[in-house]
């Protein structure tokens, strides 16, 4: 990626933290607002925000153990950042309830914070530097492939969709021509990666930085409402849920090329926080990213009703389970 890009977003976030830090005790709750707006509107922050939390299964649990007991705080880094992200996102909820949980919180790590100034200082030590720092020290790290894959979708959608559908249209090798796509795009954006690797289950499409100890999986499925369709999609996921498993990461991300006006739906109980489509099974976090490259022939105005395809959570672990 950029490195004058990345540097921007380093800076302003940054420049926000510092003004939390800096702030009159009294104005923290409106300015902790103020930059959770900037925070989620950022594609960047907001993909390593989806991964951080996927990271964390155990995270329900450990919140409802600092509402029981004090003092309790992550085994490892990214579990005190995605703590800090969850009691950071509680205070801006509900403002009217903003000193109620300002004390209830700090009190629990600082027993002497009976002022707002402690109160807020506490605040700011234990969850807001955990969470500024894992996503400061990530923003140049290929975690941000959800960010990238986002903008390659707007950038397929938008200004190459007839190339893509045309090189879709060749049937032996269709797949293989948009995965070279979306290769050449990641390659463009700095992503260290080896493509086909042998593996004893097959072949993946995509293994970014496997000379990483953090290796990005990632597949690519056409989806045409026909041949390629519900069973296709499930197939997939199967394949793209056992890589994870054979290569031990946390995540994977299938990548579904449309060419059919038929819409896929998937009914699914998450979403990424960019609101793409998420599976959460067995500690593995598979994101479902749709490209819709179908060539309509009417404008939207003049097209028939929507016909939808759709894939439940039960659908695609049955796969699994099945398999």
């Amino acid at each position: 990626m950029n490195p004058l890009y990345i540097q921007n977003l380093r800076y302003k976030l940054q420049k926000r933290v510092n003004r939390l830090n800096s702030v009159d005790a009294s104005l923290f709750g409106v300015t902790l607002a103020q930059f959770w707006r900037f925070f989620e509107q950022q594609s960047i922050y907001v993909g390593i925000l989806d991964e951080l939390i996927a990271q964390s299964p155990q995270l329900d649990e450990i919140i409802d153990n600092i509402k029981e007991q004090a003092g309790v705080v992550g085994k490892t880094e990214e579990e005190a950042a995605a703590i800090g992200y969850i009691i950071l996102k509680y205070l801006v909820e509900k403002q009217s309830d903003y000193s109620q949980k300002l004390y209830l919180y700090s009190h629990k790590y600082n027993p002497e914070a009976e002022d707002n100034v402690m109160a807020v200082n506490t605040i700011r030590q234990v969850f807001l530097i955990p969470f500024y720092e894992y996503v400061d020290e990530h923003l140049d790290d290929q975690r941000t492939m959800l960010s990238l894959l986002i903008r390659y979708k707007h950038r397929s959608e938008w200004f190459q969709k007839d190339t893509l559908w045309d090189l879709s249209q060749e049937t032996q090798v269709g797949e293989k021509n948009l995965a070279q796509d979306l290769y050449g795009y990641l390659y463009d954006q700095g992503i260290d990666f080896t493509i086909e690797p042998s593996s004893i289950t097959g072949k993946i499409d995509f293994i970014a930085a496997q000379n990483t100890t953090d290796p990005v999986l990632l597949d690519v499925k056409i989806f045409d409402g026909k041949d390629k369709s519900k069973h296709y999609i499930r197939k997939g996921f199967n394949q793209l849920y056992t890589y994870t498993q054979q290569f031990n990461r946390p995540f994977g991300y299938l990548v579904i090329y449309k060419t059919t006006d038929r819409d896929l739906h998937f009914a699914l109980p998450l979403l990424s926080f960019s609101d793409i489509p998420m599976v959460v099974y067995n500690y593995k976090t598979i994101f479902l990213l749709t490209i819709d490259i179908h060539k309509y022939t009417e404008p939207v105005s003049r097209r028939k009703p929507l016909r939808s395809i759709k894939i439940t959570y039960d659908d695609l672990v049955t796969a699994v389970t099945e398999t």
